[in-house]
């Protein structure tokens, strides 16, 4: 079977029931009452070869072997697909109500399917007008005696009709623009000067498809503070794009979660107001529990807020929504070391380096952590790790070495002081981390007075940095603190 005869075996399976959702495999559709929701193709193509075999388990061999027939993908792709297909479906893989993950075997799908037929459509039907068992009991409405009660009956229904909350219709995207949308998140994620240029190429053209998108202007919003938190982009110029974005995307849906949380990320990052963003963020949650983006950014400011636990916690749910993305595994190495659990953390990135043993990112945060927890040779060696994946030379290897034997670490920082080139993105804040482990505090106060001035993203963690603790008796850092902290 090749991808020809899957799309064509799609686009003939007749309409199915699984669980309570329709299953409508020619528009790549599933839905549950007003619910909506439209899948990838790739998507659709494992869940009609789960369907295909119910509460039985099909391996991850056969199902590459059908949906992918002919061309080379890795498990990771099945894993991404499955994940997908269970946000679609609303499931949890913890406590799986649809699909199960059987280990070493492959998927099952629990839920009971049958053909979709007359009850079924009778029955999304009763679900769309929101009547349900009121609906199935309107014969008896016309025994009631006389015109009057009759009519009083109508305004009961009419009652029920209007007490019953509105169920909320997603935007469905074309898929060329969802998929402009999945390709900018990839990028995203990168964090690196060419991810941002790719992704905001990928989210502008997703606009431009479907200028309705809620999610694809919130995305944008999301690029643009991402961009000035890493010292990529100045605030002042971020700041009103990123707030613009985010209002757009709420301004065509109000309960959009992608719009709340991209207005939450924005306050947070640009004016450090951590009340208001928590309120956004917590928005962002209720309207969509399997937001993976809300969670991310609460992590962050629950952290900035030295409220650890809960920073973990959020950490730890954003990578259970994403769990073969590397840069969640960092996230939370970064907020369990904010926490003090090192060890917890130095876990976490190795986790990271068995998805990508050539991740520079997690070479870096493995020697921040290893450094934090007291482990001055592994963090070395975890910073070595890195600047051997990022190419270099054999000569330059050495010379990190004997920098290290005769200064230890404060010379390694001193060499990334003095290579800053704009290769590497460097926020302010970030400088004055690395001036205090050379000792120069006097230069890193300066650098933090610059970076309040721009108003950076990254200050929002000024009160909970360790890295700053030798800087906390004085007088021109603690009033910038204060500053940041004042709507805490």
């Amino acid at each position: 079977m090749d991808s020809s005869d899957t799309h064509n075996r799609r686009a003939q399976r007749d309409d199915f029931v699984v669980g309570d959702w329709t299953v409508t495999p020619s528009r790549n559709a599933l839905s549950r009452g007003d619910d909506e929701v439209r899948v990838e193709p790739r998507v659709m193509d494992v869940l009609v070869c789960l369907a295909d075999r119910p509460g039985e388990p099909v391996s991850k061999g056969e199902l590459i072997e059908r949906v992918w027939k002919n061309r080379y993908v890795t498990d990771d792709v099945l894993t991404v697909t499955i994940y997908a297909l269970r946000k679609s479906l609303r499931d949890d893989a913890r406590r799986p109500r649809y699909v199960e993950t059987v280990s070493r075997r492959g998927y099952r799908l629990l839920a009971a399917v049958r053909a979709a037929g007359p009850a079924t459509e009778q029955s999304d039907a009763n679900s769309r007008t929101g009547l349900g068992d009121e609906h199935r009991r309107a014969p008896a409405w016309p025994m009631l005696a006389g015109a009057g009660t009759l009519g009083l009956a109508l305004l009961v229904v009419g009652a029920i009709w209007a007490l019953r909350a509105v169920p909320h219709r997603r935007h469905v995207p074309p898929a060329e623009a969802h998929e402009a949308y999945v390709k900018g998140r990839y990028f995203l994620d990168q964090r690196s000067i060419r991810g941002w240029q790719q992704a905001l190429q990928q989210f502008e053209r997703a606009v431009a498809l479907d200028p309705q998108d809620p999610a694809a202007h919130a995305a944008l919003a999301d690029t643009y503070s991402a961009m000035s938190d890493f010292g990529v982009a100045s605030p002042a110029m971020m700041r009103p794009r990123a707030m613009q974005a985010a209002q757009r995307a709420l301004d065509l849906d109000s309960r959009s979660a992608e719009g709340h949380e991209a207005l939450g990320r924005a306050q947070f990052l640009f004016d450090w107001d951590f009340a208001a963003a928590e309120r956004s963020l917590t928005r962002a949650i209720r309207h969509d529990p399997d937001y993976m983006p809300a969670y991310q950014a609460m992590a962050w400011l629950k952290s900035a807020r030295g409220r650890h636990a809960e920073a973990i916690a959020a950490a730890r749910r954003a990578l259970q929504l994403d769990p073969v993305n590397l840069a969640r595994y960092t996230e939370l190495a970064w907020v369990l070391s904010l926490g003090g659990r090192h060890t917890d953390a130095l876990q976490e990135v190795d986790r990271a380096l068995q998805l990508n043993p050539r991740s520079i990112e997690a070479h870096l945060m493995k020697g921040w952590a290893s450094e934090l927890a007291g482990q001055p040779d592994a963090a070395f060696a975890a910073y070595r790790d890195a600047a051997r994946v990022a190419g270099a030379s054999e000569a330059v290897m050495q010379r990190l070495d004997a920098v290290y034997q005769t200064e230890g670490l404060p010379g390694y920082y001193r060499g990334w002081i003095k290579r800053r080139d704009g290769t590497m993105p460097m926020s302010d804040t970030s400088l004055a981390q690395l001036y205090v482990r050379v000792g120069e505090l006097n230069q890193a106060i300066e650098s933090l007075e610059r970076a309040y001035q721009k108003r950076e993203g990254a200050l929002a963690w000024v009160n909970v940095e360790p890295g700053f603790q030798p800087l906390r008796s004085d007088a021109r850092f603690q009033k910038i603190a204060a500053a940041v902290g004042r709507r805490d």
